[in-house]
């Protein structure tokens, strides 16, 4: 078993509510194109076109059990500084979302996980993004939860204790959490 390095705060992918106005590939000005019913910027000189494709984030539900206690973060970072969340972020390119939920929880709480299942898929638009959200179920096996770089404060709550969550996805997803794997959505 690999030990993680030092957990590290990361950049983050800038708005997808920003529009291009150069060509990546040939840096023509791009101009409005009706694409499928939709207004996207094109390239007239190469045919290029900025889909606003949402991000990916992957966040844990993280428990001793089912009716048991469930850790979450008071994020220290926007959006929704200050306030209560699932453990989780956002997936690189070139990472599963089972490894980008596992990578999140290390550099929020400083522990290493285990995923164990998956709770659910769900879509919200932000004010700055689509995202998608890929929901895990899993557990603590190493290290002490403790704030990191992007956390002012980690705590363990009882499920009739929860406190008002950053995100209405997060209260949906440990709801679907709770309802157990059976009741769990086609991946």
């Amino acid at each position: 078993m690999a030990l993680m390095a030092e957990p590290q705060s990361q950049p983050r992918p800038a708005s997808t509510t920003l529009r291009a106005r150069f060509c990546p590939r040939c840096a023509t000005e791009l101009s409005e194109r009706d694409v499928e019913g939709k207004l996207l910027p094109a390239c007239g000189a190469c045919d290029f076109i900025a889909y606003r494709d949402p991000k990916v984030v992957a966040v844990a539900v993280l428990s001793d059990g089912p009716g048991g206690t469930v850790w979450l973060i008071r994020r220290g970072i926007e959006p929704r500084l200050g306030e209560w969340a699932l453990p989780g972020g956002y997936v690189d390119y070139d990472e599963h979302p089972r490894a980008a939920a596992e990578r999140e929880c290390h550099e929020e709480l400083g522990c290493r996980v285990e995923i164990d299942r998956l709770v659910g898929v769900h879509h919200a638009n932000l004010v700055t993004a689509g995202v998608v959200i890929v929901a895990y179920a899993g557990r603590i096996v190493s290290g002490t939860p403790r704030a990191c770089p992007e956390v002012l404060e980690v705590r363990r709550f009882g499920l009739d204790e929860l406190p008002p969550l950053a995100f209405a996805t997060h209260s949906a997803i440990v709801r679907e959490w709770q309802r157990g794997p059976e009741a769990a959505p086609a991946p």
